[in-house]
């Protein structure tokens, strides 16, 4: 008999024999093993690793791997050399993916920039097919994945017998593509066991990142769906469908057994949803918690099959969210949009409504569906909140309450968030969000809140994805960094639950001041002493120039801009109406000498404007036209086909813009041209001073100014109207 010794012994020599086996290679465009990634894959086997250096131009590749690691040498690893980040580039590379994993297992992919896949039709960055086990897609970036169903990551598991399993996508980010009919990263049939975790998806034309079952063309047995997975910590930015539509940032469509958690959903059709597209399909215990659903544009968090002939939702779990001021486009859908579904718990969440005071949506379908222990607001007031259960619309949460049964120990009040417009949903001071959970509720011992603090602080859990700490109670919590009980700063635990240091936001001993952080040139500077008098900086208001500190604040001379290109033919208007509402304000400005590119690219590359009105000696009037962004579910900023761009925001946010013209031609001649109504217009009082001249200027944040100068006389200037060219 062979004895236990004996077996350890070679066990041992079998994983020394394999550990040094084990190879390195270098990919590099000189000095290393090899020029061609693909050509290096082609030699690796289990246990080896890739390293592939940067360099210019980029690997002009698409690659598969050619063969699997295994449980004993390990993974074949294709890396990025430390400290770099190598690019494979799609330019004029047939093939529809640029890394092809298929029926492989113990394959690993980490630190690639990976650009230019075009003219795709069902392809993607990183495509995982068939069946394998323990494949990471690590810290990439991938981006202008361009054409149609043009993904990012897309994981197929298309065997009937054998799942995609003990899967990670972790750390990557994706962005700039066209997944349109598809998704910007998916999970699709038999993918089993697996953590999608830290990924960032933004700027996408449709689904940000879905987990699917029950299609028939991507696995023939529709039982065979994404399950037992866990989707933690990823952000979704603009992930909207392409020609309007509803598109989640985050999706289940017919998985099940899944966790998803600590995720934010911003700018996107739908925050988040769970349902089931395919007819029998039952999508069941998803877990949704501590998430942060906030500005998507038709609704908040959603649930339930769409319509009655599709599948349905059913014991699934939605849990101390966070849904504030969703449906921007005023769809009429608000924060919480239930559809067909059966069984779900909806419990401990925040929901806080925009002006239109949309709480809940049900047209048909919800069937025993809990929900309690819920807070909800709107700025409107409780009797102008509305909530619609199955078609029937209810006034307020008291008449909601009395007419359904539902929220029973749910309340009405504002959670005094403490910036939720730019996503802070950190609980301020006396929030009733504190404590207002369900009494019985037991967090799970893995759920942290939007934090990675402890899910539960006092005796009930908070309602919403912030669970708030107590400083000065002796326990520290994330994100506390000490806690001393005291309300003593510069005794080493500061009184906001931080170390006595520099940047931490007091100002304590040897300090002139502290505004939370280190980077000079914002006036308070690296050491925490004030920036000298006159330093620059950036008060951040487009129309003021020469920057520059004092006693620690930064502020600009309200005067217009030097050098500013002077109109051949312009024209001002300003009407100050009763009510504001009926404010009005029109500038032209013509002149030649302009081309496209002197306008910057506010549709894509940023450029930012601003309409500066100086009189009397100071700013009279600014209103701004912020690049990018989307407008009644279309980009605000669209490029002329004949030259320039156009602005167009029904909404007229955030200084009442409709519209800004910035038409070039060929021959250099341009006319800009900009109109703005409402109440959002800060107008200033009538009639101007004109001493000496109003100046009227058009800057953007590139350095581009075109300016129109008005000299007594006006053509008009009274109480209502000046008007001048």
């Amino acid at each position: 008999m062979t004895s236990w010794r004996t077996s350890l012994a070679t066990l041992a020599l079998v994983l020394a024999a394999s550990s040094a086996r084990a190879t390195t290679y270098v990919v590099a465009g000189s000095g290393g093993d090899f020029t061609s990634v693909q050509a290096a894959l082609d030699t690796a086997v289990a246990g080896d690793t890739v390293l592939v250096r940067a360099k210019v131009p980029p690997y002009f590749e698409k690659i598969t791997f050619p063969r699997s690691g295994n449980a004993g040498a390990g993974f074949i690893s294709l890396e990025a050399y430390p400290g770099e980040t190598p690019v494979l580039d799609g330019t004029g590379v047939p093939g529809e993916n640029m890394v092809l994993i298929e029926n492989r297992s113990w394959v690993r992919v980490q630190g690639f920039e990976m650009r230019n896949n075009t003219g795709v039709s069902d392809g993607s960055g990183v495509r995982v097919l068939g069946a394998g086990s323990h494949i990471e897609i690590l810290d990439n970036e991938i981006h202008e994945i361009r054409g149609s169903d043009a993904m990012g990551i897309t994981v197929y598991g298309t065997s009937p017998t054998t799942a995609i399993s003990d899967l990670v996508v972790d750390g990557n980010d994706i962005h700039d593509c066209d997944p349109y009919r598809s998704e910007a990263l998916t999970l699709n049939g038999n993918v089993s066991d697996f953590e999608v975790t830290d990924n960032v998806v933004r700027d996408v034309n449709n689904i940000g990142i879905d987990f699917i079952g029950g299609e028939t063309d991507i696995n023939p047995d529709p039982t065979k769906v994404a399950r037992n997975g866990l989707v933690r910590g990823n952000v979704v930015i603009r992930a909207r469908e392409q020609g309007g539509g509803f598109a989640g940032g985050i999706y289940v469509d017919g998985g099940r057994d899944l966790v998803i958690e600590n995720n934010v959903v911003t700018e996107s059709d739908l925050g988040l949803e769970v349902g089931a597209e395919n007819a029998g399909t039952v999508t069941e215990n998803v877990v949704v918690r501590n998430n942060v659903l906030y500005a998507n544009e038709k609704a908040g968090l959603v649930f339930g099959g769409f319509q009655a002939s599709v599948g349905r939702v059913v014991g699934s779990r939605f849990t101390n969210n966070t849904v504030v001021g969703n449906d921007t486009l005023g769809a009429g859908l608000g924060e919480l949009w239930i559809q067909y579904a059966e069984d779900n718990v909806v419990a401990n969440n925040v929901f806080v409504a925009t002006a239109q005071a949309r709480l809940l949506t049900s047209d048909a379908g919800s069937v025993d569906n809990a929900l309690d222990y819920n807070l909800y607001f709107a700025p409107g007031g409780a009797s102008a909140a509305e909530f619609v259960l199955n078609g029937v619309s209810y006034p307020g949460l008291a008449a909601y309450q009395g007419g359904t049964g539902l929220d029973a120990h749910s309340s009405f009040a504002d959670p005094l968030l403490l910036a939720p417009g730019s996503g802070n949903v950190h609980l301020g001071a006396g929030s009733p969000a504190v404590d207002c959970g369900d009494p019985a509720f037991v967090p799970d011992p893995s759920e942290l809140d939007l934090d990675g603090g402890a899910r539960l602080n006092g005796a009930r859990i908070d309602c919403g994805a912030d669970e708030a700490t107590n400083c000065g109670d002796g326990i520290v919590q994330v994100p506390e960094e000490c806690d001393d009980m005291n309300g003593t700063s510069g005794d080493g635990c500061d009184v906001n639950c931080t170390t006595t240091r520099c940047g931490n936001g007091i100002v304590t001993s040897g300090e002139q001041c502290d505004d939370g952080g280190t980077t000079a040139g914002d006036c308070c500077g690296a050491t925490c002493q004030l920036e000298p008098v006159g330093s620059p900086c950036d008060d951040q208001n487009p129309c003021t120039n020469a920057d520059g500190c004092s006693a620690g604040t930064c502020a600009g001379g309200e005067a217009p801009r030097a050098g500013c290109q002077a109109a051949t033919s312009g024209s001002t208007l300003l009407k100050d109406a009763s009510p504001d509402t009926r404010d009005f304000a029109r500038w032209k400005w013509g002149g030649s000498g302009v081309v496209t590119t002197d306008l910057g690219d506010p549709a894509g590359g940023g450029t930012d404007y601003s309409l500066c009105v100086y009189d009397g000696g100071g700013l009279a009037l600014r209103a701004d036209a912020p690049a990018g962004g989307s407008c009644a579910g279309r980009p605000c900023w669209t490029p002329r086909a004949s030259g320039g761009f156009v602005y167009k925001d029904r909404d007229r946010t955030p200084h009442g813009i409709v519209k800004l013209l910035l038409k070039t031609s060929p021959g250099g001649i341009a006319t800009l041209k900009l109109k703005a109504k409402g109440g959002l217009v800060a107008m200033p009082p009538l009639p101007l001073a004109q001493s000496p001249a109003v100046t009227v200027q058009l800057v953007h944040d590139e350095g581009g100014c075109w300016e129109t100068t008005h000299t007594a006389p006006a053509a008009r200037n009274d109480a209502a109207v000046f008007q001048d060219q």
